[in-house]
């Protein structure tokens, strides 16, 4: 029996040697594994965080950006609403200017405010008119009869046009003054 062990020995030693080593192959190529599979996790993690960080960046850039698109669009509101507290104030004021001129509301203020002017300028020749005539100055009297005639057409003057300067007595008035300086 001895004999039997000592035989079986041998075997057994190498058996036991050969599983040794391929116990240790098995085991040097699990960690190798281990190893390349923690390295890819290292690897695959540090590209994950740089896409992170990357996102994140983007993100703080939008934020940024929409914090600057909302605070433009504050500024902008406050904007708005000044303007429209502006042209609130400037339809006010011409509502009373057409309240003091006595117009009505398809009236062109343009129009009448050229109307009412020339209807000024017009008043301020005659009376200069009538004043070289008062002094017999014949000189001031034709360059303001001229002035007016130029400026104004003689419908105008004498009462006849739509939008005539002088009217009724005004225009009885110029036409006396015309008279005495031709």
């Amino acid at each position: 029996m001895e004999e039997k062990k000592t035989e079986n020995n041998p075997c057994e030693k190498e058996n036991k040697r050969i599983s040794k080593r391929y116990l240790a192959f098995y085991i040097i190529g699990l960690f190798s594994v281990a190893l390349v599979l923690i390295l890819l996790s290292y690897v695959t993690q540090l590209r994950a965080d740089k896409q992170l960080a990357s996102l994140n960046s983007e993100l703080a850039e939008r934020d940024t950006t929409v914090q600057g698109v909302q605070q433009k669009l504050l500024v902008l509101q406050e904007t708005v609403a000044s303007q429209d507290e502006t042209i609130k104030a400037q339809e006010q004021q011409t509502s009373e200017l057409r309240t003091m001129l006595n117009m009505t509301t398809d009236e062109d203020l343009k129009t009448v405010l050229k109307q009412r002017l020339d209807e000024r300028d017009a008043y301020y020749h005659l009376a200069m008119l009538e004043k070289a005539i008062d002094e017999e100055d014949n000189v001031t009297g034709k360059q303001e009869l001229t002035y007016l005639q130029n400026t104004y057409s003689l419908e105008r003057l004498n009462g006849t046009a739509q939008d005539a300067v002088f009217t009724g007595v005004m225009a009885e008035r110029y036409a006396e003054l015309a008279l005495k300086v031709q």
